[in-house]
């Protein structure tokens, strides 16, 4: 069963009011008012569908009433009937500049007056409704156009966190977009080597620290205290100091945003751990390369040195063979050709490993220092 519209009805004539009662009360609630003051009182108390006012009230006339009416915020949507005795056209034209929707005439017929009341007072209810719709779909423009703003901080932070190099830049980007939603926030990043807690105030509170360290072990997402709110996304872990818990919507997508915030600052992570690691064992790498290019200087330098001493032992053998052969000729002891032949071929055979040892090591360091060289341009160019 469908409510009952709600209708004033002002006339100082309680003859009048009586008849009105009698055509309306079966369709309607109604209300009545004798004097245009009480008429404005119980409109701003009361939330009325039509207003049948009378034109001649002792006092202050009806127009009057009708203008203050639609001056009024609270009551200027209520659509007025104005009821009267006086019928030309000026005194209808000027119900309608005083704000009146329509005019009927006294004594009025009741077919017609039930016609325009109903016509009216379905005008009103599309009206409201019509408002309604408007304000939801304002409303929901609003919410979406406030979602792509926020959804375009977390892009923003996700392009500039590839320009990061550490894990504090990192978080002090995460900051900056919280920031851009009006929260105020810490962010610990946990890592197998170090825990990086980074917040919008320079020094962290200890029982903040001490919230870190209550979700550690918990498998719980979001934790909640009064409008603090802990969002545990190992190893990523935030905590908002000032949540709208008043404002149930704001403080849903607020979530959401935090969410995705939270698994790009993840990813970012992950990928940057990496990287550290990598830089870290180039590192290790360059410093293995410059140890054994330090120890290549120094076999090149023993070589050296190597092949001076052993051309200094072939000139001093050369020189006692023939030191030797001399001092065998001088004593009458002559050597056959053959004889001759053989000692050489001992001497050789003596020198020449000792030869082909130094000449492989001259290679060994070539092929070593090529290694070295290509390694070097595989690290440069990555």
């Amino acid at each position: 069963m469908n409510e009952k519209r709600h209708i004033l009805a002002v006339d100082d004539e309680p003859f009048n009011l009586d008849i009105l009662q009698e055509l309306l009360e079966e369709d309607y609630d109604l209300s009545f008012a004798t004097t245009g003051e009480e008429c404005i009182s119980l409109a701003r108390k009361s939330s009325f569908d039509l207003i049948l006012l009378d034109v001649s009230l002792p006092g202050m006339s009806g127009l009057d009433v009708c203008r203050k009416l639609k001056k009024d915020a609270s009551t200027q949507e209520i659509p007025i009937i104005f009821v009267s005795a006086l019928t030309s056209t000026k005194e209808r034209l000027e119900g309608f500049n005083a704000g009146g929707q329509d005019y009927i005439n006294k004594p009025f017929n009741q077919d017609e007056l039930k016609a325009k009341i109903q016509l009216l007072v379905n005008i009103k209810s599309k009206v409201l409704d019509l408002n309604k719709n408007i304000q939801y779909a304002t409303g929901t423009a609003m919410t979406a156009m406030s979602s792509a703003g926020e959804l375009g901080v977390i892009l923003h932070f996700l392009r500039e966190s590839f320009r990061c190099r550490t894990l504090a830049a990192l978080t002090e980007k995460a900051l900056e977009a919280l920031k851009h939603y009006g929260l105020s926030s810490t962010i610990q990043l946990r890592t197998k080597n170090e825990n990086i807690t980074i917040g919008h105030e320079e020094k962290i509170p200890e029982i903040e620290r001490e919230l870190f360290e209550l979700v550690i072990s918990s498998d719980c997402r979001i934790h909640s205290f009064g409008t603090r709110s802990l969002f545990n996304y190992d190893p990523v872990v935030i905590l908002v100091k000032n949540m709208p818990t008043d404002d149930e919507a704001l403080m849903g997508r607020h979530r959401d945003n935090i969410a995705i915030l939270s698994e790009g600052i993840q990813a970012r992570l992950e990928a940057l751990l990496l990287q550290i690691e990598v830089d870290h064992k180039k590192a290790l790498l360059w410093q293995a390369i410059e140890q054994t290019e330090n120890a290549l200087k120094q076999i090149t330098q023993h070589h050296e040195i190597q092949q001076q001493t052993q051309s200094q032992l072939m000139d001093g053998m050369s020189e006692r063979m023939e030191e030797v052969f001399q001092s065998l000729e001088s004593n009458a002891v002559h050597l056959t050709g053959e004889e001759e032949e053989q000692l050489i071929t001992a001497v050789k055979t003596i020198l020449e490993p000792v030869t082909a040892l130094y000449e492989g090591g001259l290679g060994l360091s070539n092929q070593i220092n090529t290694i070295m060289s290509n390694v070097k341009n595989v690290l440069e160019n990555n």
